[in-house]
């Protein structure tokens, strides 16, 4: 399943793949695939999303944010639950589902 989320100019493309996701994303100019290790992540956002980690060291804030991402997914059954889940937690970064493109058929447009 791809999904294509906007925020202004800035184009987000994420496969997910069974319980995997890569992100789809444009840096300096080089278009470029990664998982959520290859994102640059903001400490700050980490932080307001797990409170708990306040006042410790930025490099130990970012590998608990990943741990906890992937273990929250790995929890998760389906690619739908997944969508969801992903829609939710970037739609509170500013950023809409355009698109969604299913295995198998046409993309579907998202209106919001």
């Amino acid at each position: 399943m791809l999904l294509t989320f906007l925020k202004g100019s800035e184009v987000i493309v994420i496969k997910i793949v069974g319980k995997q996701i890569f992100f789809n994303i444009v840096q300096n100019g080089v278009p470029m695939q990664t998982t959520i290790e290859g994102l640059k992540l903001n400490p700050v956002t980490i932080v307001e999303e797990f409170p708990d980690l306040k006042g410790k060291p930025i490099v130990e804030i970012k590998k608990e944010g990943v741990r906890r991402f992937k273990e929250h997914i790995a929890g998760m059954n389906t690619q739908e639950e997944i969508k969801n889940y992903l829609e939710i937690d970037l739609r509170k970064h500013g950023f809409k589902l355009t698109m969604i493109h299913r295995l198998g058929h046409r993309p579907q447009l998202v209106k919001n």
